[in-house]
């Protein structure tokens, strides 16, 4: 009996090496798991997710100052544009702008009562076009808003509830994902040109509400 106990320990000793090994390597595809999911769920440029607004035409390929395009819902013409590829992190939450542009727009005649609601001027004005991508990399559900305020250098304030494109990027995100998509405000103060845009954040909230991370204000500089 003496000489099985040495056995009999060895055994045991082999057993809970290979437990440890297991959790370890059950945490570790726990954590290649959350960041394939949210690799699968990017896409490398907003041309890969891009859906046709249904009131404004595609401006994707306006990348020079003047470039024109014209379709059934009207006329495009790129003013200007500042391309940033830029991450900020607030919190959990990691926030990249991808482009801004200062768009000018003559909407077809059926969709000029659409944008009255947004500015008197529906039948010729300019607006600033956001394009971004939120991740959230935390394992719970958040409450975040990529622009809640928006300045001019003419100090022409937009808050969330003006932008018209209403992709629905703020509000809930669920854990480990990202949305990715666009922001429109019109602006009716242009002259003198505008020189940049100041973006504000929402705060970063929980699933009950709880401010866990700050808003961040964001300068974007034309060229």
């Amino acid at each position: 009996m003496k000489k099985l106990i040495p056995f009999i320990l060895l055994s045991f000793m082999l057993t809970g090496c290979s437990l440890v090994e297991k959790e370890k390597t059950t945490a570790s595809a726990e954590n290649i798991k959350n960041v394939s999911t949210i690799s699968k769920s990017r896409a490398k440029t907003l041309d890969d997710v891009y859906v046709t607004n249904p009131q404004v035409s595609d401006d994707t390929r306006l990348i020079l100052k003047g470039q024109t395009q014209k379709d059934e819902k009207g006329e495009v013409t790129l003013e200007d544009i500042a391309s940033l590829n830029q991450s900020y992190t607030i919190g959990p939450i990691v926030m990249k702008i991808k482009q801004v542009k200062l768009i000018k727009n003559l909407p077809t005649y059926s969709l000029m009562d659409y944008f009255h609601y947004y500015t008197e001027s529906y039948e010729s004005f300019r607006f600033i076009k956001v394009e971004v991508e939120i991740i959230n990399h935390s394992n719970k559900q958040l409450h975040f808003g990529p622009v809640a305020h928006l300045m001019t250098s003419n100090h022409e304030v937009k808050e969330f509830k003006d932008d018209f494109y209403i992709e629905y990027l703020g509000g809930e995100i669920n854990p480990n994902s990202s949305k990715q998509g666009a922001m429109g405000f019109i602006v009716d103060h242009t002259d003198p040109s505008l020189k940049w845009i100041e973006l504000t954040t929402s705060d970063v909230l929980d699933d009950q509400h709880k401010v866990i991370a700050k808003a961040q204000k964001i300068k974007v500089d034309f060229h």
